[in-house]
């Protein structure tokens, strides 16, 4: 090993120029990829800084009441089918089920209705009591309903603790529901009785998301325990009928993950806006929070990835015809190596040791460049400094380990073909013979 790390360092020595190039190659693309990843990052959290659910960690769906189940049916032909069956949404059992979905920390139950009043166009959101949506409610000032005739207002209404103790006239006009919710005609929702209703503001509280930011009240627990399973002609559910679920997530960033799991528990039951079975009886609000995300910083990450792939190609292209010249111009000695009995495989390690060492060395000094760039020359979209992470870090080494992995099968598989003129005349010949 000793002779190789010393045949190493003379020829790293006798080709300087050429390692000195693959060695920048490597620094800068290093050091370019940590500052593109860093740049990218800050410039995601100010695109999902505001986003929501980030900010306020709920999704929302506006649901029907009912389901058309089908059962999964045997092979076994002497097995009767299972018969279909309206499954209620709002069922303890069912509710517990959509509580049990992969990062869900808990469920709340409202009824979601648009309405008018002195205060304009905004959704009169009834929440069901002792729901721990209650409990993210950002009271400013009063208190929180406490019966249906109770009432909270966004403090975004101009003076709005002056209209706590005013009773309020709110015209409802519908309910909120999926659009498609109508195509099937079974399923029976029971109006609001009282269109026109008079309200006693009993305090104000501060909106964190256009999910949950008009008028808040108090709705009583509904349930319905089951529907006839063959051919009912109705599905009803009397008033109120729920039509909202919020799901509090544990990772707000993986709300994906949520939208998937409820198409396999409910696959009857299918979402917009990508309905697998129409129609919808699901509306999610925000849209896929995930795919929302990434649309916020695609505009600005895109550029950036495609400057550091190409980047890391030249770096790649770069190194590997550094290895290959650095390979043929020295056949000679190589040749020589070989004739007096150095093994192929040993030829091989010696090349590789030179480029391993100032691919190190390369990586070295591109984490030290991105480092005082991202110090002293390069300032976020935040307008902060930014800072490198230390994934980023490694995935930097990782990808230039790769690189210099993958550059090595040059020399290994030319030292075991045998040197240039060996491959001319097929078979070994010394470079220096001696004379007759």
């Amino acid at each position: 090993m000793r002779d190789v790390i010393d045949l190493a360092r003379a020829g790293f020595r006798q080709k300087l120029g050429t390692y000195l190039v693959m060695t920048l190659l490597v620094a800068v693309t290093v050091a370019g990829y940590l500052v593109v990843s860093s740049y990218w990052q800050d410039a995601a959290e100010v695109s999902t800084g505001t986003a929501e659910p980030l900010n306020f960690p709920y999704i929302k769906a506006h649901v029907v009441h009912a389901y058309l189940s089908n059962p999964p049916v045997s092979r076994d032909p002497e097995v009767p089918a299972p018969p279909r069956k309206y499954v209620p949404l709002f069922n303890d059992k069912e509710l517990e089920k959509i509580t049990k979905i992969n990062n869900v920390e808990s469920l709340s139950v409202a009824l979601s209705q648009d309405s008018f009043s002195r205060f304009g166009h905004l959704e009169y959101l009834s929440i069901e009591t002792g729901n721990p949506l209650w409990e993210d409610l950002d009271l400013r000032e009063g208190r929180l309903p406490e019966n249906s005739g109770e009432i909270l207002i966004p403090d975004t209404i101009p003076d709005a603790s002056s209209y706590i103790g005013q009773v309020i006239r709110l015209r409802v006009t519908r309910a909120i529901v999926p659009q498609s919710f109508w195509k099937d005609p079974l399923l029976k929702d029971a109006p609001d009785p009282e269109t026109t209703k008079d309200l006693q503001v009993v305090g104000v509280y501060r909106p964190s998301s256009q999910m949950l930011s008009g008028l808040v009240g108090w709705l009583e627990v509904r349930r319905v325990d089951d529907y006839p399973e063959r051919d009912p002609d109705n599905v009803p559910m009397d008033w109120p009928v729920p039509n909202t679920l919020f799901l509090k997530l544990d990772d707000p960033t993986k709300a994906h993950s949520v939208s998937l799991s409820w198409r396999v528990l409910y696959p009857e039951m299918p979402e917009a806006p990508y309905p697998m079975i129409p129609p919808s009886k699901v509306e999610w609000y925000p849209d896929i929070p995930e795919t929302m995300m990434k649309q916020a910083t695609q505009e600005v990450a895109m550029p950036m990835f495609a400057n550091t792939l190409n980047a890391f190609s030249l770096s790649a292209i770069g190194i590997f015809a550094g290895m290959f010249m650095s390979f043929l111009d020295r056949r000679k000695e190589l040749g020589i190596m070989k004739t007096v009995g150095i093994e192929s495989s040993r030829i091989a390690a010696t090349i590789s040791t030179e480029v391993i060492f100032c691919g190190v060395l390369g990586t070295v000094a591109g984490a030290l460049i991105a480092g005082a760039v991202t110090t002293y020359l390069v300032t976020g979209i935040s307008g902060n400094p930014i800072a490198i992470p230390w994934t980023a870090l490694l995935r930097g080494v990782s990808v230039a380990a790769i690189i210099l992995a993958a550059a090595t099968y040059i020399p290994n598989a030319m030292a075991r073909q045998g040197t240039v003129m060996e491959l001319l005349y097929g078979r070994p010949i010394p470079i220096v013979r001696k004379r007759s």
